[in-house]
């Protein structure tokens, strides 16, 4: 008899590609997704660089993640510490919800007058619209201080909500997202 599976490679292919994804919903946003990842080679790592913050650093996608069987990705930040993912002293790229949670509050805290646009702001991101879209018609909230620049944030936030889109296909993830933002960040219950 002849084997009919194959051997897996131990030295994965490696491919950096720059991808801009702009959708004006989460159903579009799925969608250009799982078309680009169709796309993908078999047995391949891929990093997506997916944004530019002001400060140059950048946003990207590591795939395949060790979640959900391979139909997932990691949202990482170029030069990002995340302070909720120490692992041995090694700093992590990969921000967490509470990463973003704790950031939220620190600049609603520090520019309590621009705590409602900041809120608006995420709501925005929530609806699809994009961090620069968002910044250029809320110029005020670039006197945040505290934390990661405001720009920053929000393309995290944007990611971290697509994330959680693929996460929980049926809809519920960034809602889930959302509300613990709402809560933990702002204080506003349900």
């Amino acid at each position: 008899m002849k084997r009919k599976s194959q051997s897996f490679p131990l030295d994965k292919p490696e491919f950096v590609l720059e991808w801009v994804l702009k959708a004006t919903d989460r159903s579009a946003q799925r969608r250009a997704l799982a078309e680009k990842w169709l796309a993908e080679g078999p047995y391949s790592k891929y990093r997506y660089f997916v944004e530019t913050c002001e400060d140059g650093k950048r946003v990207y996608l590591l795939r395949p993640t060790y979640l959900n069987r391979g139909f997932d990705f990691q949202v990482n930040v170029e030069g990002f510490n995340s302070l909720t993912r120490k692992a041995k002293g090694a700093t992590r790229e990969m921000p967490s919800h509470d990463d973003v949670i704790d950031d939220l509050q620190a600049k609603a805290k520090s520019n309590p007058k621009l705590r409602d646009e900041l809120f608006s702001a995420v709501c925005d991101v929530y609806d699809c619209i994009e961090p620069d879209e968002i910044l250029a018609k809320r110029p005020a909230l670039r006197k945040c201080v505290g934390g990661l620049p405001i720009d920053k944030t929000l393309r995290i936030i944007k990611w971290l909500f697509i994330e959680q889109d693929l996460t929980y296909w049926n809809g519920v993830g960034r809602n889930m997202f959302m509300s613990a933002i709402e809560e933990h960040a702002f204080g506003i219950k349900a």
